[in-house]
């Protein structure tokens, strides 16, 4: 049964994933992850810009409905099936997988202060920051690499669709999340705060 659940946003390239993977190492076996890249509608229903290109960089890219219902499950103490989505790359299969809900609960994905009904099922937020330039680095590596974007599309997608998209639906909610944590070169201390915090609620009896 979830127990905790913790909010993970911040823009693009702010190293959600890399703060996860360390939150799974320090509570290995009570962490389950809801994360909102499963939820983009298909590309035929997504909205495009005045170029004709598609942006996925607006909360109306994800199915609403589908994010409420699964969360709801999962806070219910349900398992959810979850397709797997695989951005632009051709070589990776239809799949998906399925989510227990555990005791640490992960809610991580640009929009999960945006959506009311998400934003008031976390018991704690976090956001992230970091460098603009260092920040775009990470998106140029991690869509080339992982995704399959060349360089052009991915820095015309930065100025036209990412950032505009991120001070309108992402950055007003940094003040209102629970603790602010800055990932430069590696996670200022105020990772230890957000530890300690988890630490404080699993550890209490049930």
């Amino acid at each position: 049964m979830v127990r905790f659940i913790v909010g993970i946003t911040g823009g693009s390239g702010v190293g959600k994933t890399t703060l996860i993977n360390q939150l799974y190492k320090e509570f290995d076996g009570k962490v389950s992850t809801f994360s909102l890249d499963n939820y983009y509608l298909p590309k035929e229903e997504q909205a495009k810009d005045e170029n004709g290109v598609i942006n996925f960089d607006l909360p109306t890219a994800l199915h609403a409905e589908n994010l409420e219902r699964d969360i709801n499950l999962l806070m219910k103490g349900e398992q959810i099936e979850q397709p797997i989505y695989g951005f632009n790359n051709p070589s990776s299969k239809k799949a998906v997988q399925y989510i227990e809900p555990r005791e640490l609960l992960i809610v991580e994905g640009l929009y999960v202060m945006y959506y009311p009904f998400l934003r008031k099922s976390l018991d704690y937020s976090v956001y992230l920051t970091v460098d603009k330039t260092l920040q775009l680095e990470r998106r140029l590596k991690r869509d080339m690499t992982e995704r399959n974007y060349k360089r052009e599309d991915i820095i015309y997608q930065w100025n036209n669709h990412v950032m505009p998209s991120y001070d309108a639906h992402v950055r007003p909610f940094k003040q209102e999340s629970n603790l602010i944590i800055t990932n430069n070169e590696k996670f200022d201390d105020n990772i230890h705060i957000l530890m300690a915090k988890i630490h404080e609620k699993l550890d209490q009896p049930e």
